[in-house]
């Protein structure tokens, strides 16, 4: 486990090959820490390495709110060269059928995005080779 934001936890899973952040809470605050420590992640992420991302917003009886998709939608637009994956992992299927709904209106070609329950399944679909 790297070290923490207040309302996150970030891990490398995989061998490092997948980046996790795993949240507690998506306050203005720990959005804020977020965006800024993810954009630093991706500026930084080398070009010959698929992006592999987890984000596990399993958020106990919490929704993910506007403030942390426009945060979310700003920092999807960067790097537009860098290929890879992005996995959330939500608590339920029905927060799952309302997050693909905000990806659906989110364009992203040059990144793969997909809304899973499973942390396994979704660590697995991030780790093909199809990337």
């Amino acid at each position: 486990m790297l070290p923490t934001a207040p309302g996150y936890d970030k891990e490398r899973l995989a061998d490092g090959r997948v980046l996790c952040f795993r949240f507690r809470d998506l306050k203005p605050a720990t959005v804020d820490a977020w965006a800024r420590d993810l954009t630093a992640e991706l500026t930084g992420w080398p070009a010959d390495q698929p992006w592999r991302l987890l984000l596990d917003i399993r958020l106990q009886g919490s929704t993910v709110n506007t403030y942390a998709l426009r945060r979310a939608r700003d920092i999807a637009n960067l790097r537009p060269d860098l290929t890879g994956r992005l996995a959330l992992l939500v608590a339920s299927r029905l927060a799952a059928d309302v997050v693909s709904i905000a990806l659906r209106a989110t364009r992203n070609r040059y990144r793969q995005r997909q809304v899973f329950v499973n942390e396994t399944l979704a660590l697995r679909w991030l780790l093909e080779d199809a990337v």
